[in-house]
């Protein structure tokens, strides 16, 4: 049957002259997005010509959603990229594919991590094309307003097009691949990677800083920092929290630096510090596991080159890292970032060597999603419910150990300096304060909830301040350094409501992130508001302080745990009835019972609430520390720090997953 509709990833004349080829005809309305070749934009207008109708796709991502309301882009890897894997992993390819060499150590895991790695910025992710899928669906539904049209949506040829495919037909879509040239940046990323020194050579190159590090021969931990490099105590965003409220010697801490003030500021606390470079001599000498290889590798060709293209980068990261750790006799691999499958093959290099991997947790987490799913020896947890989590999405671990949440004992720190800023409110006229809390945007609205959704957080509440005498606002941005870029088209009405003094943007600034903490505005504040539900983090800080706290859940995000909370009274629609109910229980004698209070669940999102997370953390990790000074075994080590920590805080505060052999 001849499509009515006719949709192409990325658009080239080539490719719609093979479809009118294919279908002997043109009767039918043709729309590309994503991307087209500069020199092709120029010949859209003669295709008009010839009456082809040839625009632009337009969608945003925020609208993009389900018959629940749940925004597509969350539920993708909250249940479809699960069940895109499953389908991958399950088919007769795969099994065919797969070779004997990959149930060694984590491979499989980094194998089956990777199909579905990256997010949909990635143009070659599985999360793209699925969303993509997703949004011809919508476009058929909601703009041209005929669920069953007949549609061809002509793709980049990649792997695994079968599960796609099927995909796709379950939305009334038929997929088409579109011929492409051979990679050469394959081939040259294949050829480096083989050559391990080469391959270390090269990646040195990035890392390279001509200083010497002083080091000492202890056992050390490594830490996969995220740019807060900070060594005061004071409850402000730091790498080294669980450091600076624990008995952990710095001496056994080794950290990558990228600025010659961050070295000098960790080596005056005596913390080691490398650029990330390794020698490419050490990892030699090493009886490696078996050589990697895929089954019938001539066969299937985009499949057969993904696998081997993730089997080479995995060799080749382990080695360099095993080079990195055996040069700085690193025995733990302490890391955040688990979004894709990088840690997985860091995790095999440490282990390598006789050492450990931590994951340390850095958000909560309110539902399952594929991008967290995580693979360590030892992985940190802020409570029961978070560690159900875990195991609901298939994280791999020896030892899961509950903690609380890791930031808790900020507050203690903090409180002189918010009552400072709320006093100095208080004198500009402000009665009632309210704490924004906002997330990170960027320029293309298609591939991110944009900018209009971030402007809502402070549009809304500053024309209420500037309407209102009595009332204050505080702002702690994701990302403050972009933020006046971003709020383009109310900066004046920000600007007013600074003037008044009765609005306060935290804009100090770490490597990436806004150095203060939330919970440093919260503490000045009567009610905190998250504006984002699907990202409760800092939402969970202010409650677990016993500050009322709101969420609006403008995504959709029907899965979450949080949804659990009260309706009308801690979880909200949008931003108009979160601040007419603020308003209402700012004017209400006593304030209305149960607004913002989070006790109905707290106790699953956090059992300790003692303000000693942090300090259990660092205890765990120098007990680990210790067993290796003491030359032990990893295993045992593992073992004995766990069967402390059993006794210190109680039995159900350790899970064992797959504990190795004593």
């Amino acid at each position: 049957m001849q499509p009515s509709l006719v949709v192409f990833e990325n658009f080239s004349i080539i490719a719609f002259l093979r479809i009118c080829l294919i279908y002997r005809s043109r009767n039918f309305k043709v729309v590309y997005f994503v991307t087209t070749k500069f020199s092709e934009k120029y010949l859209i207008p003669a295709l008009k010509k010839l009456r082809c109708e040839v625009s632009q796709l337009k969608f945003n991502m925020i609208d993009i959603r389900d018959n629940r309301g749940e925004l597509i882009r969350l539920r993708i890897f909250r249940k479809d990229l699960f069940e895109l894997q499953t389908a991958i992993v399950g088919s007769d390819l795969y099994k065919t594919l797969k070779h004997k060499s990959w149930l060694q150590d984590r491979v499989t895991p980094y194998i089956e991590k990777g199909i579905v790695d990256e997010g949909i910025m990635n143009p070659e992710s599985a999360s793209r094309i699925l969303f993509l899928i997703q949004v011809v669906h919508w476009h058929k539904e909601q703009e041209i307003k005929h669920p069953n049209l007949s549609t061809l949506f002509i793709i980049k040829k990649r792997p695994w097009f079968f599960a796609y495919k099927d995909y796709a037909e379950n939305y009334g879509i038929q997929l088409l691949e579109a011929k492409t040239w051979l990679d050469k940046k394959y081939n040259l990323s294949i050829f480096f990677k083989k050559c391990t020194t080469l391959y270390i050579f090269l990646r040195n190159i990035k890392y390279f800083q001509s200083f010497t590090n002083k080091k000492n021969n202890l056992p050390k931990l490594y830490l996969e920092g995220r740019g807060d490099v900070d060594m005061e105590n004071n409850g402000y965003h730091s790498d080294f929290f669980w450091l600076l409220n624990s008995n952990f010697k710095t001496k056994n801490l080794l950290y990558q630096v990228f600025l010659k003030s961050e070295r000098r500021e960790l080596e005056a606390y005596g913390i080691n510090t490398t650029s990330g470079y390794a020698p490419s001599i050490t990892y030699r000498n090493l009886d490696f596991i078996e050589n990697l290889q895929i089954t019938r590798s001539g066969m299937h060709r985009q499949e057969s080159r993904q696998l081997k293209s993730m089997l080479v980068t995995y060799n080749a990261m382990r080695k360099f890292w095993i080079s990195f750790f055996r040069h700085n006799n690193v025995k733990v691999y302490m890391f955040w970032h688990r979004f894709n499958n990088t840690h997985i093959a860091i995790s095999d290099a440490i282990k390598n060597v006789g050492g450990v991997s931590v994951y340390w947790p850095i958000s909560f987490d309110g539902s399952g999603s594929i991008e967290i799913r995580s693979d360590t020896d030892i992985l940190f947890s802020f409570s029961h419910f978070s560690m159900s989590l875990e195991q609901k999405i298939n994280s791999r671990f020896l030892y899961g150990i509950i903690t609380g949440y890791p930031r808790d004992y900020a507050s203690s720190l903090l409180r002189g300096e918010a009552q400072d800023l709320r006093q100095k409110m208080q004198n500009s006229g402000a009665k009632k304060i309210i704490f924004v809390i906002d997330e990170n945007s960027i320029d293309d609205s298609r591939w991110h909830t944009g900018h209009a959704l971030q402007r809502e957080n402070y549009s809304y509440i500053i024309d209420k301040v500037l309407t209102t005498s009595w009332l204050g606002v505080i702002f702690k941005p994701k990302a403050a350094k972009t933020l006046r870029s971003r709020l383009n088209g109310i900066s004046e009405m920000l600007a007013e409501a600074e003037n008044t003094g009765r609005c306060h943007i935290y804009e100090d600034s770490n490597r990436f992130t806004t150095s203060a903490p939330p919970i440093l505005a919260a503490l000045s504040s009567d009610v905190c508001i998250h504006a984002h539900l699907s990202a409760g983090t800092a939402a969970l800080e202010c409650a677990l302080e016993g500050i009322p706290t709101l969420l609006i859940d403008r995504e959709g995000t029907p899965n979450s745990k949080l949804q659990e909370l009260p309706k009308g009274k801690v979880v909200f629609d949008n931003w108009p009835t979160a601040i007419e109910s603020v308003m209402e229980n700012f004017n209400t004698p006593g304030g209305i019972p149960g607004f913002g209070d989070w006790s109905s669940i707290i106790d699953d999102l956090d059992p300790f609430r003692d303000g000693k997370a942090a300090y259990r953390m660092g205890e765990y990790l120098s007990w680990i520390i210790k067993g290796f000074e003491q030359g032990l075994a990893r295993e045992i080590v593992m073992y004995n720090a766990a069967e402390r920590y059993k006794k210190e805080w109680g039995e159900d505060k350790v899970y064992l997953q797959h504990p190795p052999k004593i």
